[in-house]
């Protein structure tokens, strides 16, 4: 009798599959990170609803073999049941309809601590480059997560660009196995909460000795203002074009209005976000955007979401300046967070040496790894 079998799950299923995929992840960056790191429930409810950008794709391995007849989803898969079931593991994905046509984007794989080394996570990502090259997809972006703190001197892998490096641990070794290149490595720094209110107040005037009086700062919480959506659609847009890349093949994203608007009601469903924008005086453009979010079901642990500043608008400190009053903002939003984390590309020096002044210090790292389709 087979161990496993595959399922898929279509956006609305059942609330136990969102659950469960929780449970997956809090047992999994638990073992990893020592800590519990899982995305909300219904964040992942919600997001994998919302298909107006790309196709959501959650697959999910179950015990034992098929059951017959099974109602059979879009992938080809047979759906997931009504009645909950253990979940063994999980692959999640996305297809982009807005723009980067040619991705599955956003690829994630776990496995359950007692059911590894049993063929999941391989027949997992089988189904995923299937499904990839049945919608045209050529190349698949998928992601990793590395614990730090793993003895310095052990075998390494590293990246093209930057210097930060991945241990050879087990979720190496397993993209290594699949064929996957590494194409880029992300760190993922802490900033301890509070930063003492001086300290902010020290970093934002530093900071407005080269800014003013040349840009504005306009902040807010929640969703976007009509009169700034265009503005945080064009900061968006040089957000996809201008971020180090590494080696992940990708193309600049489209944004509008309408996109921003969208996101912003997806996005605060289970939370809020607190926004701060510079915005030049003389044109009225904006220079430059950071975002911090804070979701409903942690909110001890907010999330550095966006942080960019337009080319022409660099070397006024726009960068620090963004960031020291969205924390004071934070401290007055959610006085009882305890740290904010945030993710960077490895060679992205300018933004990190940012973090390092605000107080941020590395937590984790991971990797992007990429596969492209062999050439017919």
């Amino acid at each position: 009798m087979p161990a496993f079998h595959l399922r898929e799950a279509p956006p609305g299923a059942a609330a136990w599959v969102y659950d469960a995929l929780h449970d997956l992840e809090v047992a999994n960056t638990t073992e990893l990170m020592g800590e519990d790191l899982a995305i909300a429930a219904e964040w992942n409810r919600n997001n994998h609803a919302d298909e107006r950008t790309a196709i959501k794709g959650l697959l999910v391995a179950l015990p034992g073999p098929a059951p017959e007849p099974a109602a059979v989803g879009r992938f080809g898969l047979p759906e997931v049941p009504a009645e909950p079931s253990p979940i063994l593991g999980t692959i999640e994905f996305s297809l982009p309809l807005a723009d980067n046509r040619h991705l599955a984007d956003d690829t994630y794989c776990q496995v359950d601590a007692g059911a590894r080394r049993q063929g999941i996570g391989t027949a997992l990502w089988e189904e995923a480059v299937r499904i990839a090259v049945q919608h045209d997809r050529d190349t698949i972006v998928a992601w990793s997560d590395h614990f730090v703190g793993l003895p310095a001197d052990g075998p390494r892998l590293r990246a093209r660009d930057g210097d930060d490096e991945l241990p050879r641990d087990r979720a190496s070794e397993f993209a290594l196995s699949l064929g996957l290149s590494l194409a880029q490595v992300e760190r993922q720094s802490r900033l301890p909460l509070p930063v003492p209110p001086e300290r902010l107040a020290a970093l934002r005037a530093e900071a407005e000795e080269r800014a003013l009086p040349a840009y504005r700062i306009e902040s807010w919480v929640g969703n976007t203002p009509p009169e700034h959506l265009d503005r945080l659609a064009a900061m968006y847009r040089t957000l996809s074009s201008d971020a180090p890349l590494g080696e992940v093949d990708w193309e600049p994203e489209n944004w509008d209005a309408e996109r921003v608007r969208h996101n912003d009601e997806r996005k605060h469903r289970t939370g809020h976000s607190l926004f701060t924008i510079a915005i030049a005086r003389e044109t009225g453009e904006v220079a430059g955007l950071t975002e911090l979010h804070v979701h409903d079901a942690h909110p001890h642990r907010p999330e550095q979401w966006t942080t960019v500043v337009a080319a022409p608008h660099r070397g006024h400190r726009l960068g620090l300046l963004l960031k020291a009053a969205n924390l004071q903002a934070l401290a007055v939003d959610q006085p009882e967070a305890r740290y904010v984390d945030t993710w960077n590309a490895g060679e992205n020096d300018h933004m990190l040496a940012i973090n390092t002044l605000v107080g941020f210090r590395p937590h984790s790292a991971h990797g992007a790894w990429q596969w492209k389709a062999p050439q017919a």
